[in-house]
C-alpha cells in the first residue's frame, strides 16, 4: 500500500505521522527508541483512560515488527481553527466590507464569546421568542422590537432567515445590516476616520444628553436617537476577535 510521510512531522525523533493512499485515518509509527516507552504508557492505562474522556485521540495497534516498531491508526479529526490563525483574514475581510460598502462601523465583538454585560441578549430573547408573550410585546411595542433586531446576529446562528428583510449575509459569520435595528457601540469596533470624525462626533457633539461619563460626552449615548435610526447607515457585524469584561462602574 501506497504511502506518504506527512512533511511536518518531523520533530519527533522516536516516531512520525504518515498516511495510507485510500484510507482515511491516521498513521504513527514508533519507531524502536520510542516503542519501550509507548509499551509501558498503554500498560499503565492512563492513554486508555484519557482517550475514553477524550482528552487524547484513541488508536488501534494495527502491527509491531520484529526490530522493535509499533504501527498506530487514529481516527481523523475535524479540522481545528484557531483565533490566531484567522484574525488577519477576518480583518481583512472587515476593511474590504468597510470600503465596499461604505460602512458606519464594523463590529469586532466576538459572537461567540461576548462577555458581559450584554442586556441587549436579553432583550431580543424577551421580544423575539414564539412564545405568547413574546408576539404581545411586539405588537404592543413594534418599535421597540424592530430595534432590536440587529442583536439578532449575536443570538442567532442564522439571522437572515429569521429577519429577511432586514439582515444580509455576505459571507460565513459576516451580516450586513442598518443602522434602524442596532445602535452604535463604542467597543471593539473598525470604522473610516473621516466619516467617524466628520459624522459621528460632529452629531455628537452637537447632541446635547444628561448623562455623562466622568463629566465627558459618551457617543453610544448621544447616537441612540431618532437621528441615528432613521440615517439609515449601514453596519457590518462580523464573527468578532474581542470579548467584554466591565470592571468598574461606567460613570453614568
Amino acid at each position: 500500500m501506497t504511502t506518504d510521510r506527512e512533511p511536518g512531522s518531523y520533530k519527533d525523533p522516536k516516531g512520525y505521522i504518515y498516511y495510507k493512499k485510500n484510507s482515511n485515518s491516521i498513521f504513527r509509527r514508533i519507531t524502536k527508541y520510542g516503542s519501550k516507552s509507548f509499551l509501558e504508557l498503554e500498560k499503565s492505562g492512563i492513554y486508555k483512560k484519557s482517550a475514553s474522556k477524550k482528552f487524547l485521540i484513541g488508536y488501534k495497534k494495527k502491527l509491531q515488527s520484529k526490530n522493535g516498531e509499533i504501527e498506530l491508526e487514529h481516527p481523523k479529526i475535524p479540522y481545528l481553527s484557531y483565533s490566531h490563525e484567522w484574525t488577519f483574514s477576518q480583518l481583512k475581510k472587515s476593511i474590504e466590507y468597510l470600503l465596499k460598502y461604505d460602512l458606519i462601523q464594523v463590529r469586532l465583538r466576538s459572537k461567540s464569546k461576548p462577555g458581559e454585560p450584554f442586556v441587549a441578549l436579553k432583550k431580543y430573547k424577551k421580544y423575539w421568542s414564539d412564545n405568547y408573550f413574546s408576539k404581545l410585546l411586539r405588537f404592543l411595542r413594534p418599535y421597540k422590537a424592530e430595534k432590536l433586531i440587529g442583536t439578532a446576529t449575536y443570538f442567532l446562528d442564522n439571522p437572515e432567515i429569521r429577519h429577511p428583510h432586514k439582515i444580509e449575509k455576505l459571507h460565513e459569520g459576516f451580516f450586513l445590516l442598518p443602522s434602524s435595528i442596532m445602535n452604535w457601540a463604542n467597543l471593539a469596533i473598525l470604522v473610516d476616520r473621516d466619516k467617524y470624525l466628520n459624522t459621528i462626533i460632529e452629531r455628537a457633539e452637537k447632541t446635547k444628553v444628561k448623562k455623562h461619563i466622568n463629566g465627558f460626552k459618551n457617543i453610544e449615548i448621544e447616537l441612540n436617537s431618532f437621528w441615528w435610526r432613521k440615517q439609515n447607515f449601514k453596519i457590518l457585524v462580523t464573527p468578532g476577535l474581542f470579548t467584554h469584561k466591565r470592571l468598574s462602574h461606567r460613570g453614568y
